[in-house]
């Protein structure tokens, strides 16, 4: 019987396709008997192009409907089915059949009775030769998994028959099969429409095949399935669709009393997915998987689902099982790709050469003479003197602090904890049965530390080794760094040592989630340590949010972790009205003696010249000349700096010295800024941390401009370090040599007799007294065993800002009782002091900058006045002072434990969970979790950025790698560390790219990276004029692939989309060093597969980090590529068939294969003549293919090296070149004349070589 097809073609929006669609279907060698076209609400021309097409039916819809049901409204109008035999042809605007489509699925159903629904091999709308989709099924879970997806068509899928599903462009359906169903679900208007649709027409007995004759040429805008476009909206528009359209099913097919078991677990999957989208560093689908579930739970017409599902019902999911795809195939995809990912990321991909460079050495030889320069602290316990306090008694002690609570300073008060309670929390954590040891450790490391961070920023600035460690040792010996070592500071100790951590992350966050969420974490605690930095940093993360564009996304959300841990501060600081003081240092405030602005300049952050000053007035000479011989000695640095902006490359230096602007100007703004209070001396702000900031800047800066240098760099870097050296020599050795602030001991602040009585009565009071330089006395209240650091607050050190400080009445009060003890007054204080808690009275010695003949004077008054007051009894005169004791009944006077703590309220409660949990996600972005990630941090060639081009993140993205999991979503991809822009493009518009990351896996066909290691680039790349069309790209080439494997490869639309991604990549690496200029030039044909595998060494470059964000678009407008196929050979012994051919497949090649190669030093070479292809023959039953005939090699003299049109013969890279051979060249020579032979003969390229 002569079967009748219905062609139903339905368009929204297709004008741009629609022609050749039309053209396609009035080609059919079988033509349909009807045309049904559907119009949904166009806005373009697609309504005219339907209506000269002539249908048999033309509807026109009057709004936007779904493919499902613009199909369903077609149908409406057409005849029903009078027998068996009549068929429906689905087609969208954008799926072009070819000639022989329809009558490959007529003739594939007439031989099968039993099929109900047919598909064609879905293939590129740009090049045939690509398979786009072929084939779907369904996990145990119920997720969808395509059986094949963007392969290079070999027919090495051509016996696929019998399928659980097939895609909706194309699809020829049983037109009673289809009324029987009820069509496509109205709830799946895209992802999975025809998925759900197959499954429904199995389990109604009937059978859904694949046909490979038949093809039809998709885009895939996203109509008739979903969408394959790059950019990141549509990406989490498509995630968000699958994921719907998975819950959605799932209700569906569940049995009656599992449904409300599901529903009432989408939105706790939900959460649960959305954290491990954190941990695969992409924050863009958590609001995915929140709108899945919901428009799911509330959105989604279920019932009706479910209605026309166990209507058409015929047989159990028994039936369908060996359709699904097992576990352990789903497990092998998930390993392939990691092996895959693997593949490519391995390797000599450390283009750091953090040891051969020379970076081990550095970071060793700083690490010996830190150890040297603070052998006194090796061996204690505690740091004291200066601002460092110990830091508590117990790690409990430590996070006790953080948050909103009891504010145990002085007489005690309720407040927020300042952010730096966080940071010390983490730090004596580090030694949790000792916490203030770990301030010790910090003493020891703190200079190898900051010649790491310091030589790896510098890595990201020059590949020299010298300029390298430079940065190291003038990052270590910068004066604001030993003056707070010096002097104890430790806050701003920390903030120097995270600054070039800071930075490092914070150059990486345009184009990685982790980098941008270490950012994030970093950003706090810099800011925890040094407030100062607010304003310099807030202005830097502006200009850098202004200017990352599209990446925006990644830069907006680093301040957050700062602001939440600073929040409760503020609202503190605001309410008192004292806003400012947001900007105090935390910790002990030491007052100093006001610096000057040329202190500044020299990076002094104290007066006295390093003490210069004071060794230069043992000798008689005058500070002036000492100011004088400073500044020279710190001229060359500042010199090197600014000459950065007028060398080559100088763009690369602007940001650098805007860094070191900011920087000066936060520190010369400290020293106006008196926010704290030391007794009756009003403390200005450490200037020390703006300095750390202007010398991370003048650094920079520095390094740039001497790698800009193409000779005798190094002397200047030597002149400025020594330079350096000598100006911080007094203060770097400061304590070696005793003369430092700091202490070393047992970090006992209080005699033994009180520390005896706080280890019984830990709440114990003791009332300091501390003479003051204008004959005042400072006092404070201090319980158990010492004041510590973590208890510090600024809102007791600043309140003399505020009329309504947090201690008022108090703070009063106990002046007045100073007062009554320092003189005779004979009144009685002994009830008021056992109030407070008060047991012991310690007069302490005037502090070096308080001491003088007023400050002695107080603390002789005061010392008589107690010892005739009979309220009191002299315990007697210890290490750290004068001691009475509270004479009374014999009970110990102590105040009961604070309340409320950080947890006894609700809202310190709500603090820390609101702070714990913006950690906890900045924690989980920031974790590489076990992903395959590159080195980022570094400065590299444009040719290994442009490598990266291809690498895994295109494969292993969202619409590549599906989540084959109802509760885990899977698929990792690599991260990318750097970006770049157009103008670093070669001047001809070429750029090189290396194509052919790893591919995902689908069916049988994988890439050969994870199970041999072989992989056969193919595909020499151009970028011609931006005027040309995109649709005049030939098809590509493919390369010869070994007998019996199977191959995959990129798409063109990928290629594109690779392309792209490698001129941003190339022009990052323009900006953050300097690259050469790299082209790509077409070569002769590969040899087979079978014999380049011994040829190891010329793998493909290492591949530097992609874009972990597979949300965030990554397109770029460039001119279209011409690109031949990347092929990945397979092992065909790690993944053989199931069922092996008889015959061996004969060698393959292609008539126009070509290799991609980036060639540093022969750019302009001509690509090579390639021979023809012959045919030969093939075994029976086996198509033939075409093989290269093997021409005898000709000797042939060796050329002179063509010249690049950008050759510079004074050009570092050339010059290091030249001079390596020459040196190599003596060394030889040498040797020969101590053997005694006679030389060998040089080759003129070895003997004369230019450097190319």
């Amino acid at each position: 019987m002569h079967a009748r097809v219905t062609a139903v073609l339905v368009s929204s929006n297709g004008a741009e396709h629609l022609p050749r669609t039309l053209e396609a279907i009035a080609a059919q060698t079988r033509a349909p008997d009807a045309l049904v076209v559907v119009d949904c609400a166009s806005t373009d021309a697609t309504a005219t192009l339907l209506a000269n097409a002539h249908p048999t039916r033309f509807i026109s819809a009057s709004s936007r409907l779904n493919f499902g049901t613009a199909v369903s409204h077609a149908l409406g109008v057409a005849p029903p089915p009078e027998n068996e035999n009549e068929w429906l042809w689905l087609l969208a605007h954008d799926s072009a059949p070819e000639p022989d489509a329809l009558a490959a699925l007529l003739a594939a159903v007439e031989v099968n009775p039993s099929v109900a629904a047919a598909g064609p091999k879905q293939v590129e709308w740009d090049d045939a030769a690509y398979i786009s989709e072929f084939g779907e099924t369904i996990t145990a879970l119920g997720a969808s998994v395509p059986l094949v997806e963007t392969e290079l068509d070999q027919a090495q899928h051509d016996t696929m028959s019998d399928v659980l599903g097939m895609g909706a462009a194309g699809l020829l359906v049983r037109h009673t099969v289809w009324n029987q169903v009820g069509g496509f679900d109205p709830a799946l208007p895209t992802a999975d429409n025809a998925l759900d649709f197959s499954i429904r027409v199995r389990l109604a007995g009937h059978r859904v095949i694949a046909v490979p004759a038949a093809k039809v040429a998709t885009d895939g805008d996203g109509f008739s399935g979903p969408g394959r476009s790059s950019r990141g909206s549509a990406r989490r528009k498509r995630q968000t669709a699958r994921r719907a359209a998975q819950l959605h099913r799932r209700l569906v097919y569940a049995p009656a009393f599992a449904v409300l078991f599901h529903w009432l677990s989408l939105v706790p999957l939900a959460v649960v997915r959305s954290l491990f989208q954190l941990v695969r560093k992409q924050p863009g689908a958590i609001g995915g998987e929140f709108a899945a579930a919901f428009k799911t739970a509330f959105g989604s017409r279920i019932g009706e689902a479910r209605s026309r599902f166990k209507a058409s019902r015929t047989v159990g999911w028994k039936a369908i099982a060996p359709l699904r795809m097992p576990g352990d195939e789903i497990r092998r995809r998930r390993s392939l790709q990691r092996e895959i990912a693997l593949t490519y990321l391995r390797g000599d991909r450390d283009r750091i050469q953090f040891i051969a460079s020379g970076g081990v050495a550095t970071v060793l030889i700083v690490a010996l003479v830190g150890f040297v320069v603070f052998l006194p602290v090796f061996g204690a316990a505690a740091i004291t003197g200066g601002g460092a306090l110990p830091l508590a008694d117990s790690v409990g002690g430590l996070w006790s602090q953080i948050g909103t609570g009891f504010r145990d300073v002085g007489l005690g008060f309720v407040g927020a904890a300042d952010p730096f309670a966080a940071v010390l929390a983490v730090l004596g954590s580090l030694t949790f049965w000792s916490p203030s040891f770990a301030v010790v450790c910090l003493y020891l490391v703190a200079l190898p530390l900051a010649a790491l961070a310091a030589w790896l920023c510098a890595a990201r600035l020059t590949d020299r080794p010298v300029l390298r460690a430079l940065a190291a040792v003038l990052w270590v010996i910068a004066p604001p760094f030993l003056g707070a070592l010096d002097a104890g500071m430790i806050a701003p100790i920390i903030a120097h040592l995270l600054l070039p951590w800071l930075m490092l992350a914070g150059l990486a966050a345009r184009k990685s989630w982790s980098a941008s969420a270490m950012a994030s974490i970093l950003a706090a605690a810099v800011l925890s340590v040094a407030p100062s930095l607010w304003p310099a940093l807030t202005v830097i993360w502006l200009i850098a949010t202004v200017a990352s564009r599209r990446d925006v996304a990644r830069l907006i959300g680093i301040p957050i972790p700062a602001l939440v841990l600073f929040g409760p501060l503020a609202w503190d600081q605001v309410q008192r009205g004292t806003p400012l003081a947001l900007l105090a240092d935390p910790g002990v405030p030491v007052w100093r003696d006001p610096v000057q602005v040329l202190d500044l300049l020299i990076g002094l952050p104290t007066a006295g010249l390093g003490r210069w000053e004071a060794i230069a007035a043992g000798f008689g000479i005058d500070s002036s000349l000492v100011l004088v011989v400073l500044l020279v000695l710190a001229a060359p640095l500042v010199v090197i700096a600014l000459a950065a902006l007028f060398l080559p490359g100088s763009y690369r230096a602007v940001v650098p010295v805007v860094i070191a602007v900011l920087g000066f100007a936060t520190a010369v703004a400290s020293t106006q800024l008196a926010l704290t209070t030391s007794g009756s001396e009003a403390v200005t702000i450490w200037a020390g941390s703006g300095l750390s900031l202007f010398w991370l800047g003048l650094v920079g800066a520095a390094v740039i401009g001497l790698s800009s240098l193409p000779r005798f760099s190094g002397v200047p870097a030597v002149v400025a370090a020594v330079a350096v050296a000598v100006i911080v020599a007094p203060t770097g050795l400061g304590v070696l040599l005793g003369t430092s602030d700091i202490t070393a001991g047992s970090g006992r602040q209080l005699p033994a007799y009180v520390t005896a009585e706080a280890s019984t009565t830990p709440r114990v009071g003791t009332l300091l007294l501390a003479p003051q330089s204008d004959g005042g006395l400072g006092a404070e209240v201090v319980h158990g065993a010492g004041p510590v650091l973590v208890e510090q607050s600024t809102l007791a050190t600043t309140a003399d800002l505020s009329d309504g400080a947090a201690e008022g009445d108090e703070g009063a009060e106990l002046s007045e009782l100073v007062g009554n003890l320092a003189s005779i007054s004979g009144a009685d204080v002994a009830d008021r002091l056992t109030a407070l808690g008060i047991e012991f009275v310690l007069l302490s010695p005037a502090a070096p900058a308080q001491a003088g003949a007023a400050a002695d004077d107080v603390s002789g008054r005061a010392a008589n006045a107690l010892n005739s007051n009979a309220q009191f009894t002299f315990v007697g005169d210890t290490s750290v002072g004068e001691l009475w004791q509270v004479a009374g009944d014999g009970e110990v006077a102590a105040l009961p434990a604070p309340v409320p703590t950080n947890t006894g309220t609700p809202y310190g409660v709500l603090v820390l969970v609101v702070q714990g949990f913006v950690f906890l996600v900045a924690l989980l972005l920031a974790l590489p979790a076990g992903r395959l990630q590159t080195q980022g941090t570094r400065a590299v060639s444009a040719t290994a950025h442009v490598a990266a081009a291809n690498s895994v993140e295109e494969r292993l993205a969202e619409e590549k790698t599906h989540e084959y999991d109802d509760e885990v979503p899977v698929g990792e991809e690599p991260e990318a560390l750097e970006t770049v822009e157009e103008r670093d493009l070669a001047p001809d518009g070429s750029v090189a790219a290396h194509h052919g990351g790893p591919h995902a896996p689908s069916g049988d066909a994988v890439t050969a990276g994870a199970a041999s290691g072989l992989a056969v680039d193919a595909g020499a790349i151009a970028l011609p004029a931006a005027t040309a069309d995109r649709d005049d790209r030939e098809p590509s080439a493919v390369s010869p692939v070994e007998p019996g494997e199977r191959v995959k490869t990129t798409t063109p639309a990928e290629r594109d989309e690779h392309l792209a991604d490698a001129a941003e990549l190339n022009e990052a690496d323009a900006r953050d060093g300097d690259a050469p200029r790299v082209t790509v030039t077409d070569l002769p044909a590969a040899e087979p597969a079978a014999e380049a595998a011994p040829e190891s060494d010329s793998a493909p470059a290492p591949l530097a980090e992609a874009d972990d964000d597979p949300d965030v678009d990554d397109e770029q407008s460039l001119p279209p590529v011409h690109a031949s196929a990347h092929v990945n050979a397979l092992s065909q012994e790690a993944f053989a068939p199931e069922e092996p051919s008889e015959h061996p497949v004969p060698q393959a090649t292609s008539d126009a294969a070509s290799i991609e190669q980036l060639t540093p030093g022969d750019d302009d070479a001509a690509p090579a003549e390639q021979p023809v292809p012959t045919e030969q023959p093939a075994p029976a039953g086996l198509p033939a293919f075409p093989v290269f005939p093997q021409e005898p090699a000709e000797p042939t003299e060796p050329a002179e090296p063509t010249v690049p049109d950008d050759y510079d013969p004074n050009d570092e890279t050339v010059v290091s070149v030249r001079d390596a051979i020459e040196r190599e060249r003596h060394e030889q020579d040498a040797e020969w004349h101590r053997s005694g032979d006679t030389p060998a003969p040089t080759d003129h390229e070895e003997r004369d070589h230019d450097g190319r």
